[in-house]
């Protein structure tokens, strides 16, 4: 999740053809799959690590002190490339024309990637830095596929309303219905993230399981949406945009876009912004690291893994360049008192009670059918 990628969100940057041609690419894989032995775990019984590694994963990964701090360890030499999309991971890994050893996709995308065979079960023995994980992030339904660890979280986030408190109050902000308040009209600015919008007013709506929202379900949550255009003041691309508008006070809110990433950045800025969490409840995001079937480095992706979730690269990717929340609990004890609280950690475990994990939609297409219609409406 970044700036320019994962919290760009967009998750559904596929036309329907791509949409069928990724379904038929699954079930291709899948068959594949099925005459493999899925019991082997990705684990490093080789100590020697080889490489370049290959990672595909969203900005922030890429920084320039985490890639030289792995080198440094390992002598193994990394390959990032940017992600533009949950769905993008999926077709690249699928495509192969680029053999990828990690990837980065949502915890909520770890079924589809291992039902489709292109990723390997995880032997967590081997990642010492787990030890330091935030209990509530090991072994997360989320995480797993067939009773195994398929992926290891790195970056989470929470969504909820982030605004200026002289313009709204913290109880109007407390109910999710403010986003459709006729004050707010062309003030509220939303980022190009469809399952995050669409799952956060089917919750409101009052839907259980909002992902499995199709037919009149689905139509019920898109006419929601379409009553809040009046209030949008744009549909941002990317995440760096919204946060400009909050900060010079074009916008009064922003509705998701990693709420507390955008709380934190705009304050950084001088902004005096809040965050809150409707009483309906909000939504949480978690990236993820992935270990590819078939890569012929496994003790070098492990390593990746292991480094990558240790505290001393969290604490960079925490108060590096993009500044989310991740999943190491040490870090708080890297990081000053101030940094802290201008991250958000000293209210993290409350914003996150409040929510629940968004999930990607079983209907993506007819999903996507629905963003779409969102956006020409």
């Amino acid at each position: 999740m970044s700036d320019n990628a994962h919290k760009t969100a967009k998750t559904f940057n596929l036309s329907r053809r791509d949409f069928l041609r990724h379904g038929a690419n699954a079930a291709m894989f899948a068959a594949v799959a099925s005459q493999v032995d899925f019991s082997r775990a990705a684990f490093a019984n080789e100590q020697k690590l080889t490489g370049p590694l290959n990672v595909l994963a969203w900005a922030g990964y890429n920084d320039p002190e985490l890639m030289k701090g792995f080198t440094e360890l390992t002598g193994v030499e990394l390959n990032v490339k940017e992600a533009e999309s949950n769905g993008a991971q999926l077709s690249l890994v699928q495509a192969g024309s680029v053999k990828f050893d990690v990837i980065n996709p949502d915890a909520v995308w770890t079924s589809k990637f291992a039902e489709a065979g292109l990723t390997l079960p995880i032997d967590t023995t081997q990642l010492s830095s787990l030890e330091e994980t935030i209990p509530m992030f090991l072994n997360r339904p989320e995480t797993m596929f067939d009773n195994k660890v398929y992926a290891i979280p790195t970056r989470f986030g929470v969504n909820g309303f982030v605004y200026w408190p002289d313009k709204i109050s913290a109880a109007a902000a407390g109910d999710a219905e403010l986003a459709w308040d006729a004050s707010l009209k062309n003030r509220v600015e939303i980022i190009d993230w469809p399952e995050l919008y669409l799952w956060m007013t089917g919750q409101w709506l009052g839907a259980k399981a909002p992902e499995t929202a199709t037919g009149e379900d689905l139509q019920k949550i898109l006419d929601k949406m379409i009553a809040f255009r009046p209030n949008m003041r744009a549909l941002q691309a990317d995440m760096g945009t919204v946060k400009t508008d909050l900060a010079n006070r074009e916008a009064w809110m922003v509705w998701g876009s990693s709420s507390d990433n955008v709380r934190t950045t705009a304050r950084l800025a001088g902004a005096n912004v809040e965050l809150t969490i409707p009483k309906q409840g909000g939504a949480m995001w978690m990236e993820t690291l992935q270990i590819v079937r078939g890569t012929e480095h496994l003790a070098s992706a492990l390593a990746y893994v292991n480094y990558m979730t240790s505290a001393k690269a969290m604490k960079q990717m925490a108060w590096g360049a993009d500044k989310f929340a991740v999943t190491n609990g040490k870090v708080k004890d890297l990081l000053s008192a101030e940094q802290v609280k201008a991250l958000g950690l000293d209210m993290m475990e409350e914003w996150v009670s409040k929510c629940k994990m968004s999930l990607a939609p079983v209907d993506d297409m007819a999903w996507a059918d629905a963003w779409q219609t969102f956006k020409t409406s």
